[in-house]
């Protein structure tokens, strides 16, 4: 190397340090990175993403030289950890570099990136303590050959701008939108890449503001109370009260007066006049979860409520009239619980305006390694633990398992091994011993039906990448499309 070329290699990293112990605002020092590293590398454009590791969303905080459309797209529709190919970057920690014709490759899944008439494009993480927590990009619109010593300085340069990440995002705040109730907004606290998710989710942005009733049907653990907050924090509800009550637990002599109060007298002990949960929640929304538990004569008095938005205090003869929004929810099919005589149909069909269906996790397999990431990084902060990830082994022993308790069983079990693990990443040996038993349900054993789920599995570890997937399985490219089409997972 000439001495000039290796004065410029010093000066630019040399550079990158000043620029980033000049300030703590992220922006401006990634603006200012970004710029010297597009003017050293003599490239077209660059964006440098940042993870926020509440919503696993990947944060364009500073871009240069891109299309209207694509800064429009990737500001507006945000990328999350494991899709297109920064996301994949991200989830999988790999350098991508591709020298020619990069918008035509498969892995860019955005069509704006598609249009954008890239030819060469590198990408490269950023981690700091271990950890990936953002990803660094560099595209031309025309042919490009950078020499190795240029790209052996793009990824030293990944080091001072990862901890420029590290440390001005204690003080920026990225995660401050992410509170009890914000964390809702425009659905951040629904962690999925899973098409049947996001299916469900465009249903619930089409139910915000209407007034009608919703039931949420789901097996316990996959999130009903979850979709239920996120549809009264982005109505125009949102600024008053969301109350929950899981119907199942309250004993049912209490019941009545939990949802509608009662007046002084209306029984031994009370005292003076008590508001229900229905007067306090004026203006906002019920959630009453596990509805099927609640007997049929308080049914009928909530079917009353939901025909005139009337309703009686225990003791009293006076109705009371207000403005709540009813979601229900239930972990037993509907009509089955009609069938059987535990779920009035006349209160049924009143709920049923509108009705949410919630896949179990074992049918969004996918969803599992963005969880695991969310969930580690939630408890790392409240343990104050160090773990950075995840074992391959450990993860693919997740999306073998069945999860019968959908994602509260996962996060118990991220939980659980966090606690148990004394290293930087979660091991099989910190995972619960009832996870070593294989998850393939008992009523389909046949090869083909293993053969399927197995193939399922490693396109979630690939990000849906063929033919790496191919290659972690040993067979060619033809023949996985092939075994794809006959098991019709082309579309998935």
């Amino acid at each position: 190397m000439s001495l000039e070329r290796q004065n410029k290699k010093l000066s630019i990293l040399y550079e990158l340090a000043l620029t980033v112990s000049r300030s703590l605002n992220l922006t401006s020092i990634l603006n200012d990175a970004l710029e010297k590293v597009i003017d050293f590398m003599e490239v077209d454009a660059g964006v440098i993403y940042v993870i926020n590791e509440e919503t696993m969303e990947m944060i364009p905080v500073s871009f240069r030289n891109l299309s209207e459309e694509v800064v429009r797209d990737l500001t507006e529709n945000r990328v999350k950890v494991g899709e297109c190919m920064c996301g994949n970057i991200a989830q999988f920690d790999c350098e991508v570099v591709i020298n020619e014709k990069a918008s035509q490759d498969s892995r860019f899944t955005r069509e704006s990136l598609r249009r954008e008439g890239m030819e060469f494009y590198a990408g490269l993480p950023l981690k700091a303590k271990g950890k990936v927590v953002g990803v660094l990009c560099v595209i031309t619109h025309t042919p490009y050959s950078p020499d190795p010593e240029m790209m052996d300085v793009l990824r030293a340069a990944t080091a001072p701008i990862s901890l420029a990440i590290e440390n001005a995002r204690l003080f920026e705040g990225l995660q401050k939108e992410v509170d009890e109730c914000k964390r809702f907004h425009d659905f951040s606290g629904i962690i999925t890449t899973s098409p049947k998710m996001k299916q469900v989710m465009d249903l619930v942005r089409k139910t915000l503001n209407i007034p009608s009733s919703i039931l949420i049907h789901g097996e316990s653990g996959t999130g009903k109370e979850l979709i239920a907050r996120a549809i009264h924090f982005n109505s125009l509800r949102k600024e008053r009260p969301f109350i929950p009550i899981n119907c199942a637990s309250v004993p049912e002599s209490l019941l009545e007066t939990e949802l509608f109060g009662y007046v002084k007298g209306a029984f031994t002990g009370a005292d003076a006049d008590k508001k229900g949960l229905f007067e306090a929640a004026d203006g906002g929304t019920i959630f009453l979860d596990e509805i099927n538990s609640m007997s049929t004569n308080l049914q009928v008095k909530l079917l009353r409520f939901l025909q005139d938005r009337t309703f009686y205090k225990v003791g009293s003869t006076r109705p009371q009239t207000v403005d709540v929004r009813i979601i229900a929810a239930t972990n037993q099919d509907p009509e089955e619980a009609i069938e059987s005589g535990s779920f009035r149909k006349d209160l049924y069909y009143r709920l049923n305006v509108i009705r949410i269906d919630l896949p179990p996790l074992r049918e969004r397999k996918e969803d599992i390694p963005l969880l695991v990431r969310y969930f580690i990084n939630k408890y790392n902060q409240s343990m104050q633990k160090n773990v950075r990830g995840i074992t391959e082994q450990a993860l693919s022993l997740l999306m073998d398992y069945h999860w019968p308790g959908n994602v509260r069983e996962l996060e118990n079990t991220i939980q659980h091994a966090l606690i148990m693990t004394d290293s930087f990443e979660i091991t099989i040996d910190a995972l619960p011993k009832n996870l070593t038993r294989t998850s393939v349900p008992e009523t389909d054993l046949t090869l083909e039906s293993i053969e399927r789920e197995h193939i399922k599995k490693v396109l979630s570890i690939t990000g849906g990448r063929k033919k790496k997937a191919a290659e972690l399985l040993g067979i060619d490219p033809a023949t996985l499309w092939r075994k794809l089409k006959k098991y019709n997972l082309l579309s998935e």
